[in-house]
């Protein structure tokens, strides 16, 4: 298995001070006394001091990021996290801003094709796109993570729910129809260019007075990559390096294909029936999960929201417990999924009831049908 290089630290390099006994004397010049004193004393040796030894089974529970588990070197912890619905049409890809969020969720929707809710809270991407709206298993998303909901309306009925949720302090929203910060870019055709950048969206928190901390759940992450495959909830598991998440082939369904080198999942998404690389537009980066998490669970009609071509939106059960797959470090783990309110975050466990932790870095989590399967090899 190769390391991540954003993980490894090379080795110190000490440097050896010159001074004037370092200097070669004249041919036949005898050495000054205090020259040869120093010569002849016994030289100091500093023993260095060796870094503490790191359970590579032990979860990250201190100085990381609680969405990520990568390293908190500089910004806030509890800063509010921003949930953006992102449009995933053929028509609204590549995305703009994707690589930059700690983790995102893909949502069935009406027709069967899925919306992506993207969680930035490590990152601030400065351009966010194609915004979307929001629908009826984001009113459980995102108090997840104490953070503010950013999209671009919503049908009626799902608006008088995320509305009252807004005023009884379950998180913030922040619409487009009421919010400041959104723009459209003349180099998509609507409504597939509507965008912003998160810079945008924490000024918006800030004019309302939301831009406090935030009470942000730890997800679960392993303190280090330098870890077998098999720990941490991971014994057990079967090879996979080759993932189908089995959307809509002609324009939805979702390939991972196992890196070892860097410990990731590539990401490949299908557009007219064939599968396309993940790369986020804004920076040119290709799209790698460190973590994928399945998420099998009852999902309905809803009948009071149906959409231009007839299609009814769809909700889903997002708390109690349900069956998962869990796909970390080339391996595929059965799994159980439990989540008790909807400010708890999902937790996961196998068969021999031992917690699951992820891989420091982006997580994708995939909300589909008990009856769907997930075939990989």
């Amino acid at each position: 298995m190769g390391r991540r290089p954003d993980r490894h630290h090379p080795p110190g390099h000490r440097l050896r001070a010159t001074s004037t006994s370092d200097v070669p004397l004249a041919l036949g010049t005898a050495a000054p006394e205090s020259t040869a004193a120093a010569r002849s004393a016994p030289v100091a040796t500093s023993v260095p001091t060796p870094e503490p030894t790191i359970d590579p089974a032990a979860p990250c529970t201190k100085d990381c990021w609680p969405l990520s588990g990568k390293p908190a070197k500089v910004g806030a912890t509890d800063r509010r996290p921003l949930i953006v619905k992102i449009d995933n049409a053929p028509a609204a890809r590549p995305h703009y801003g994707l690589a930059q969020a700690d983790m995102v969720f893909e949502i069935l929707v009406e027709g069967f094709v899925t919306r992506l809710a993207a969680v930035f809270q490590s990152q601030d991407p400065q351009t966010i796109g194609a915004v979307r709206s929001a629908r009826l298993a984001d009113r459980s998303l995102t108090p997840m993570f104490d953070g503010a909901l950013v999209y671009s309306g919503t049908s009626a009925y799902a608006w008088k729910l995320i509305s009252r949720d807004a005023a009884d302090g379950k998180y913030v929203e922040l619409s487009a129809d009421h919010a400041g910060g959104y723009y459209r870019v003349s180099f998509r055709a609507a409504p597939y260019n509507l965008f912003t950048s998160a810079q945008n969206m924490r000024q918006q928190l800030a004019a309302i007075g939301a831009q406090g901390s935030a009470k942000v759940p730890a997800w679960g992450f392993l303190a280090t990559t330098e870890h077998p495959a098999t720990v941490a909830g991971m014994a057990g598991g079967t090879e996979a390096t080759e993932v189908t998440i089995p959307y809509r082939k002609d324009s939805s369904l979702v390939t991972y294909k196992y890196d070892a080198s860097t410990r990731t999942y590539q990401r490949f998404q299908n557009n007219d029936g064939k599968a396309v690389r993940e790369v986020d537009a804004l920076t040119s980066t290709p799209v790698n999960a460190s973590t994928v998490v399945v998420i099998h669970t009852e999902i309905w009609e809803v009948d009071e929201i149906v959409d231009a071509a007839g299609s009814h939106a769809h909700d889903m059960r997002l708390l109690g417990k349900g069956a998962a797959t869990v796909f970390r470090d080339g391996l595929r783990q059965e799994a159980t999924w439990s989540r008790q309110h909807d400010s708890d975050p999902f937790t996961f466990a196998s068969a021999a009831g031992e917690k699951i932790l992820l891989d420091a870095g982006q997580t994708w989590v995939h909300v589909i049908p008990n009856e769907w399967e997930v075939p990989s090899k």
